[in-house]
């Protein structure tokens, strides 16, 4: 991934990117650790036996309000998986050509961008064609929104 103008003056700019901290330490997501090549930390956590990454984005460390975000999801996430799967059923439904695909995607990462929208951020779906990247936007808490990229 190539960074943009804008990524690479914060990482080098004095004040820039290259000031942060490489790693923030949460006490429910674990050791949350700055990507190479974005603005955001991250972490993958294992709920109810599965993977989720978490991808944080803040000024100089994770916003809080994001991380209070993930909180919620990870604290209460039977309910937020049945979102997920709720919508994924009704876009299975309403795509007639990738019904079958649909019903086989999963969860794989949630981010987290906007600290100044810290009730909205993207969700990632993993799904049985490698090459295509499944996501939704999830705005006020809730997915919405299903395509891919190829």
């Amino acid at each position: 991934m190539t960074a943009t103008p804008n990524q690479a003056l914060r990482r080098t700019a004095p004040g820039g990117r290259a000031h942060w901290k490489r790693s923030a330490s949460d006490s429910l997501l674990g050791e949350l650790v700055l990507s190479d090549d974005a603005d955001w930390w991250e972490r993958t956590v294992k709920i109810d036996g599965r993977s989720v990454q978490f991808q944080v984005s803040g000024d100089h460390k994770p916003s809080p309000a994001l991380i209070s975000h993930a909180h919620g999801i990870v604290c209460d996430f039977s309910t937020f998986s049945h979102s997920v799967t709720e919508f994924l059923a009704a876009a299975a439904s309403a795509q007639p050509p990738a019904t079958d695909e649909i019903r086989q995607l999963t969860l794989k990462s949630v981010c987290l961008f906007w600290p100044e929208r810290p009730n909205d951020g993207m969700l990632y779906i993993h799904g049985p064609d490698e090459y295509r990247v499944w996501r939704c936007d999830y705005i006020d808490r809730k997915p919405q929104g299903l395509v891919f990229d190829s």
